[in-house]
């Protein structure tokens, strides 16, 4: 069975725009699946044999070889998990069996994971990750789920379809009707399958830790003084809620040097000019010892969401300055130059 959806829209929640399109339009496949009976929600996490460190590399390897450049299907199980001893009656234990209820045997969302991992431990802290492990490890080595790769980009897939009716029981089958602690892969059929359901891009409260390897990227290279004014001047000095001062600075660091490469992208393609009113400053120039970049901003499309999901290339535009000034009092209002985007 394949459900079909609408083909794209805007929604609007509170002051957020939100983008809903179909998978097919995403810009890279869907190359695998998680299965498990707890959401991620920042995190999908993956159990290596053991507790050594050649052991979570192996693990690391597997799944990074798994998810490739493309995005991840995250499957809830029909079964819920048995705890171990003592835990039956814990209040996370049993609130959580019953948010599987609704939710089990359902695809849930598709994400894009970091391709390195993160220890656990590291993501969640030592209090939440002893809790974790006392409930659902086995054996002596306190590692389940103890690989973990930070999710960087996810979409809600509509109504929370079930993979049966999606995929058609022989494809549910194949894909889920066998335990594995890696990644299941997709044949193209599936995917096809999967092209037609509708998302919505949903916010992830973890982008800062999702990029902290491109941070001393960012810190090593040289940056156009006029990228970090461009920058400077759509995102606000003072840290979101949740992010220390020294993280903000991160995150604006990282914007500037990817605004840096967006800039650059640009020159060599030949298409330094604006992308609302089309101006291009070699037009004007002439002999004049001016530079086309000088005339132009670079501008984040989404200033308000950098430190909630993964900044990409696509989240820059280069404008004239009247249009990013018109830019800027559009968004003001809740309306943009780029709608939909």
């Amino acid at each position: 069975m394949v459900v079909r959806w609408s083909r794209r829209t805007n929604l609007e929640r509170g002051d957020q725009r939100e983008i809903q399109m179909l998978v097919r339009d995403l810009p890279a496949p869907v190359t695998a699946s998680k299965a498990d009976w707890l959401p991620g929600a920042t995190w999908l996490g993956f159990t290596p044999s053991d507790g050594s460190l050649q052991a979570r590399a192996r693990c690391q390897a597997t799944i990074k070889k798994q998810f490739g450049s493309g995005y991840v299907l995250e499957y809830i199980t029909a079964n819920f998990g048995q705890p171990n001893p003592g835990f039956e009656a814990d209040v996370d234990y049993l609130r959580e069996r019953e948010e599987h209820r609704h939710i089990g045997g359902r695809l849930l969302a598709i994400h894009r994971l970091q391709p390195n991992f993160k220890p656990l431990r590291d993501l969640i802290g030592s209090e939440e990750y002893a809790r974790i492990q006392d409930m659902w490890s086995q054996g002596a080595d306190r590692i389940r789920w103890s690989v973990a790769f930070p999710i960087v980009e996810t979409f809600e897939i509509e109504g929370r379809p079930s993979a049966r009716e999606v995929f058609g029981e022989a494809g549910y089958r194949r894909l889920y009707a066998h335990p594995s602690k890696t990644l299941r892969p997709l044949k193209d059929e599936e995917r096809h399958l999967l092209g037609e359901l509708s998302i919505i891009r949903r916010e992830v409260r973890n982008a800062w830790i999702a990029v902290e390897d491109e941070f001393a990227a960012a810190d090593r290279s040289e940056i156009d003084p006029k990228t970090l004014t461009d920058i400077g001047d759509d995102l606000s000095d003072q840290a979101l809620e949740g992010f220390t001062a020294e993280q903000w600075a991160k995150i604006r660091r990282r914007a500037a040097w990817l605004a840096e490469g967006f800039v650059r992208r640009r020159r060599e393609a030949g298409t330094l000019s604006c992308d609302h009113c089309r101006l291009d400053p070699v037009s004007l120039i002439g002999q004049h010892n001016i530079t086309p970049r000088s005339l132009l901003d670079v501008h984040h499309k989404h200033p308000i969401s950098l430190g909630t999901r993964y900044s990409r290339i696509a989240d820059f535009a280069l404008l004239c300055p009247t249009c990013h000034r018109l830019e800027h009092r559009l968004l003001a209002g809740n309306s943009s130059l780029f709608p939909g985007e």
